[in-house]
């Protein structure tokens, strides 16, 4: 039971993730964001676990953003460029994974295909009722 503990928490917090983001009016080409689950954790007062998925359209992306809390993505479908902070990018494929640290900046997420979808499953987790993802000023 416990191996299945952090897999649906970091789906649950994708999940809110791509459902905020949407609400906030991202373009489709932008990618499209489902979220399947919002709990609260009952051992961790104020804290949520968000899943959701987010789909990319060939060439897709989302602007650079940042997380109030952890977040971990799978790579469910096709390859994801994503690069955190001033590290280099790194391109993720079907059944690989990265995980972010609460505020850090995830300022590269796209598909890494011209011609193929691609998908994530994102689990979050972040204190109850704060929006799951500020977008960055442009730079």
């Amino acid at each position: 039971m416990k191996q299945l503990v952090l897999p649906v928490m970091i789906a649950a917090s994708l999940f809110g993730l791509a459902t905020r983001a949407h609400a906030q009016g991202l373009p489709a080409s932008e990618g499209t964001v489902r979220v399947l689950m919002t709990q609260a954790l009952a051992d961790q007062p104020g804290t949520d676990i968000t899943v959701l998925t987010v789909d990319y359209p060939p060439n897709g992306s989302t602007p650079a953003h940042e997380h109030p809390g952890h977040t971990y993505a799978y790579v469910l479908e096709g390859a994801v460029v994503s690069q955190l902070d001033d590290q280099p990018p790194q391109t993720y494929t079907t059944g690989q994974m990265w995980s972010e640290a609460p505020h850090q900046h995830h300022v590269v997420s796209k598909n890494a295909s011209a011609t193929a979808p691609a998908k994530l499953l994102v689990f979050m987790l972040a204190p109850h009722s704060q929006n799951l993802t500020k977008f960055l000023p442009a730079k």
